[in-house]
């Protein structure tokens, strides 16, 4: 049986940043990949549960590069910083900073480690905390975490942009109005990367 990555994307770098409840003044940019007991885990094959991506976008460019999920000008309408570039074992990350508070961080990361997209997420949604399907620009998404710390300003969020990938978008934010609602924070990263990738 495969361990699924897919939910400890969120999970891990909810953890590494502090989800005891307290903030700890700054946000992890490395979600960790530890597996262990109650670790999220998928069978060798999905259910095909998620709703279809009815118009797959084009992924070549965020598969080898996540900070290309969101183009300069969507950066600037939504106050974010340069993106910084790393590396996970799940595939390509990238970490965005408020232009004016680097305690706010979001997180964006193509899930190239599973290979059936956002049905990878609901196939584990047994394990966690919230899970509520939702739509991002059209395209079928779920706001979900093993943990469930949106009232400590972090959010998960998963977008199917086609059939075989999912974005994970994870919202760490200390201040401001996000701090204490963080998930609309995350629809609107991933609605300027739906209008992003569109334009391609």
């Amino acid at each position: 049986m495969r361990r699924s990555l897919v939910l400890l994307l969120a999970a891990g770098a909810l953890v590494a940043a502090g989800c005891s409840g307290t903030k700890n003044g700054t946000a992890s940019s490395e979600p960790s990949y530890t597996t262990g007991a109650g670790a999220p885990s998928a069978s060798s094959g999905s259910s095909g549960s998620a709703p279809k991506v009815s118009n797959p976008l084009k992924t070549s460019s965020i598969e080898s590069d996540a900070c290309s999920a969101l183009s300069a000008a969507k950066r600037t309408e939504l106050g974010l910083g340069e993106g910084e570039r790393r590396t996970t074992s799940a595939g390509p990350g990238c970490s965005i900073f408020a232009a004016d508070d680097k305690l706010n961080q979001i997180e964006i990361s193509p899930v190239l480690a599973n290979k059936n997209g956002l049905s990878d997420v609901y196939d584990t949604k047994a394990n966690n905390e919230y899970f509520e399907p939702t739509e991002v620009a059209g395209y079928p998404a779920v706001y979900a975490a093993s943990l469930d710390h949106r009232k400590n300003g972090k959010c998960g969020l998963f977008v199917g942009v086609t059939d075989q990938l999912s974005v994970n978008i994870l919202v760490q934010y200390d201040n401001g109005p996000g701090a204490s609602d963080p998930c609309p924070v995350a629809l609107k990263v991933g609605e300027a990367m739906i209008e992003t990738l569109k334009e391609g």
